[in-house]
């Protein structure tokens, strides 16, 4: 709904967002101030939406050992911790490897590897 506001109420947005590298460049040496859409509401939605979501998975972190501890004994919270530190070793692994593997790409992109698809920096594909 914002974006779309911003769409309807924001003048020449559209016909600054549809300018490619070259144009836009020729538009800044022009003097000409382009339209810019309004950054930190739509951050500060994605983050308030953001923060919301991540109420159920910390519920679960924190409340998760107290209620096993509570109707399992000590022995079920030590497999429950163990397990736990168990899986997240590979999924930091998996993580870091793809983290890797995703700057690689955007270096790819960047030199302009992909048939002068995306141009960065200074236009050039």
């Amino acid at each position: 709904k914002e974006i779309a506001r911003q769409w309807r109420e924001i003048e020449g947005l559209s016909e600054a967002a549809g300018l490619d590298f070259n144009e836009r460049q020729a538009a800044k040496d022009q003097g000409k101030a382009l339209a810019k859409p309004d950054y930190d509401r739509c951050i500060g939605i994605a983050t308030t939406a953001s923060l919301r979501e991540m109420i159920a998975p910390g519920l679960l972190v924190i409340l998760s050992p107290i209620l096993v501890g509570t109707f399992c004994g000590v022995e079920a919270v030590a497999g429950l911790l163990t397990g736990a530190i168990v899986s997240s070793v590979q999924l930091a692994i998996s993580m870091s490897n793809t983290g890797g593997a995703w700057d690689n790409a955007k270096k790819y992109t960047e030199k302009g590897e992909l048939n002068g698809w995306f141009m960065f920096r200074d236009g050039t594909p």
